[in-house]
């Protein structure tokens, strides 16, 4: 499966929430993910699909402890739900790297963006709606 500029600009589609730092993270992902999938059109040499991949790891890493450090500090009702959600979704996308290490599989690791679109999609409508609108109520300020 070919994924091709409209399908990139599928992606601006995301619902934005309430709390601009979080929308603004949502879109870094996608920009890097955007080019993790460019790389894997073009048969980009493996180091550089690796080194994609780890970034969007850290990146997931540091979007994850962002939101959670907030939910535990303002007392969020829904923490562990969300914090469960982020521990399922980090533990695949790192199965992934794993796999993609070992199979170097170019279609395993398109076929797992796919879903975790669409999981994106469907974790920022319901999850980060709430959160955020939860901590804009609260007035909540982040710098990124």
């Amino acid at each position: 499966m070919a994924y091709t500029e409209p399908y990139a600009a599928d992606w601006d589609a995301l619902p934005n929430v309430a709390m601009p730092f979080m929308n603004t993270v949502h879109g870094d992902e996608l920009a890097l993910v955007s080019r993790l999938l460019a790389d894997l059109e073009n048969a980009a040499e493996p180091a550089a699909i690796d080194a994609q991949i780890a970034a969007w790891v850290e990146h997931t890493r540091a979007h994850f402890a962002r939101e959670e450090r907030l939910m535990h500090e303002y007392d969020f009702f829904a923490t562990p739900c969300h914090q469960g959600e982020h521990e399922t979704a980090l533990l695949q996308l790192l199965g992934v790297q794993q796999q993609w290490l070992h199979e170097r599989d170019t279609a395993m690791l398109q076929d797992y963006i796919q879903h975790w679109r669409e999981w994106l999609q469907q974790h920022i409508s319901t999850m980060d709606f709430v959160t955020a609108q939860f901590l804009s109520q609260l007035n909540v300020q982040v710098e990124l």
